[in-house]
């Protein structure tokens, strides 16, 4: 896991910005950095050793011909599968050298073999070209400049604000407020800054400043081939697609942890990790808990662990933690973030992991390739009115209300919500309201609105069950997830794998027959299935929606803390809140129980921090 950055442009000193981006991300790898200078353009790595420690595995790395570059971020999960499939020689044992020779043999095409997590760029000298890829699902970040006179490239987004000194995307920051979806498509929140989007790759041309993308992984192209299979069959495949990604996964030439929770995605990992290793052994285990007795995962998680004597260390994460780290975090992650468990994540790696410590296994993933979200069942269940399936439709709003204890009438109006967000969004996981409009400032709604690529993506899906997991992976849920992810790891130095992220297992589940997704009032029903059978787990229980004390913090030890942020001065007239009715929103939301989502405040604290310390120039 390294950060890499690379520059060509005839206008300005590729060497010096390409040095002064490996110099800002050095944090992503400390282990070795090298530059590698050409006549207008210059390759930048900063690495973190993983496999084959030693120098030989340092970058930029030039094949045994010369001809060809790389820079590489990210980890080759089947390398040694590669290398021995396409009797491919080195003169190291890092996964860099198996891909880079790989391209080498396939060009483009080596995308169709490797399973991993990566950004990477290749020059190939003869032809003057430049290929660039990122990862299926999108794990490993990519940004660029992209214009008449430059191509610059690097992990993070700092570096490229400060070398474009660009302003706010403001349409992306009003669609961000107005839906909660960010860090999806190509743009940012900065204008001229695009990231490159997961199962996508872009070829360079550098003499004629020839630049194209292309997608060359996409979900929609896999058909439903599940219908003729038994249930058994599929719990099985997807059993062993499941103990495959583990077995890939734990391999490193350095010590491994596990970010752990009480939940099934964390029991699933636990459970196939112990399988695999034969026990706990040399891998360390640790989580985060908070003492209030509604949020605290710790004895529920000790339980699980000792069930198959496994040791895991606790750290505590308390409300002053996110008075303390707020800015920081922020900082890291380069704009908003999903909340109070992001503070948590990254404490908890700077806690929990020393130095050498520097692969993290985290089960991230589940809900949403799977169907884990209550507000996935609205589509679930048009595509069953759809059908006409209407004893179904009775038997399963039954099953649904009383799995998770709602009303008939709650239970319908989450459905007609939840299929009315599908394009718009503004709901969360348990399909409450995320925004109220009159907290804006008038100007905001003079912002021009972002383009609708969510809609044009998802409109070709016939499913609307699919629709919804489609875009959870590629344009909502999951990618903001990945994003926190990778900043609180990388912050701390430390590689941060999703096994059930593995895009064999995306693959399977996403098509899936919808009965085997969500299956008597039960959500993921197949993923549930696996861990159930498989390791003797009985039945299923209710999915916890609130399960950190956010809400809870900010009515009580957080308000004061955040309240002095959304009344600062130097953003109280910032041309988006209506500061006034946005301070006595916040008031109400401390008063009044029945309130129990926070994401239209935390949306604030994040904006108007940014705006405050971001060196983007203002915009009104």
């Amino acid at each position: 896991m390294c950060g890499i950055a690379f520059c060509n442009s005839d206008k300005i000193d590729t060497n010096s910005v390409t040095k002064k981006i490996i110099s800002n991300i050095k944090h992503r790898g400390p282990d070795n950095e090298g530059i590698l200078h050409f006549d207008n353009f210059t390759f930048g790595s900063c690495r973190l050793s993983i496999f084959d420690l030693s120098e030989n595995g340092n970058m930029p790395m030039v094949d045994k011909s010369g001809r060809y570059v790389i820079v590489f971020n990210g980890e080759i999960y089947n390398f040694r599968e590669l290398k021995k499939r396409f009797k491919i020689k080195t003169k190291t044992n890092t996964d860099t050298e198996v891909l880079l020779e790989l391209y080498i043999l396939k060009k483009e095409f080596c995308l169709e073999f490797i399973n991993g997590i990566f950004s990477f760029i290749i020059f190939d000298k003869k032809d003057k070209s430049i290929f660039c890829a990122r990862d299926h699902v999108g794990v490993k970040p990519f940004y660029y400049i992209q214009d008449d006179e430059n191509f610059i490239v690097s992990s993070e987004l700092r570096p490229l604000v400060e070398i474009k000194k660009t302003s706010f995307n403001l349409s992306e920051i009003k669609s961000y407020l107005i839906t909660s979806f960010y860090d999806y498509g190509e743009n940012t929140f900065y204008k001229d800054i695009k990231q490159l989007q997961p199962g996508h790759y872009i070829k360079y041309y550098i003499d004629e400043r020839k630049f194209s993308i292309k997608k060359y992984w996409d979900l929609k192209t896999f058909a439903n081939d599940t219908n003729l299979k038994e249930e058994e069959q599929l719990i099985d495949e997807g059993f062993n697609l499941f103990k495959n990604a583990f077995k890939l996964q734990i391999n490193a030439d350095v010590q491994i942890g596990l970010n752990l929770s009480s939940g099934i995605d964390s029991q699933m990992m636990l459970h196939f990790i112990d399988s695999i290793n034969g026990g706990q052994k040399n891998i360390i285990a640790n989580s985060f808990f908070y003492k209030e007795n509604q949020f605290n995962e710790k004895p529920e998680l000790e339980k699980i662990a000792n069930s198959i004597n496994w040791k895991v260390n606790f750290f505590e994460i308390t409300s002053d933690d996110i008075i303390n780290n707020f800015d920081k975090t922020l900082n890291f992650q380069e704009g908003p973030f999903p909340g109070v468990p992001t503070i948590a994540k990254s404490l908890l790696i700077q806690r929990a992991y020393s130095q050498n410590q520097k692969v993290v296994l985290e089960a991230q993933g589940g809900d949403d390739i799977a169907g884990g979200y209550r507000y996935i069942y609205g589509g679930y269940m048009f595509d069953l009115i759809r059908k006409k399936k209407f004893i179904k439709i009775i038997s399963e709003l039954y099953q649904f209300k009383k799995m998770e204890n709602e009303s008939l009438s709650s239970t319908i109006k989450l459905i007609l919500q939840s299929f009315k967000a599908i394009n718009g969004g503004g709901i969360s996981a348990d399909g409450s309201a995320n925004i109220n409009l009159k907290v804006f400032n008038k100007n905001f709604f003079k912002i021009t609105d972002k383009k609708n690529e969510i809609f044009e993506a998802i409109s070709p899906i016939k499913s609307y069950l699919n629709k919804i997991i489609y875009r959870d992976i590629f344009y909502t849920k999951l990618q903001r997830i990945l994003k926190s992810c990778d900043r609180a790891s990388m912050m701390h130095s430390k590689e941060l794998r999703v096994p059930i992220l593995d895009k064999n297992i995306v693959e399977f589940f996403y098509k899936l027959d919808p009965k085997y997704k969500i299956k008597n009032g039960n959500l993921r029903y197949l993923y549930r299935m696996i861990f159930q059978k498989k390791f003797n787990q009985n039945g299923f229980t209710k999915k916890i929606y609130v399960s950190d004390p956010q809400v809870k913090w900010l009515k009580n030890e957080l308000f004061d803390w955040a309240f002095q942020i959304l009344a600062d001065k130097d953003t109280y007239h910032d041309g988006i809140y209506n500061t006034k009715n946005l301070l006595n929103h916040f008031e109400n939301f401390r008063k009044d129980d029945s309130i129990k989502n926070s994401n239209m405040f935390w949306q604030a604290l994040c904006l108007k921090r940014m705006l405050k310390n971001s060196k983007a120039d203002r915009y009104f």
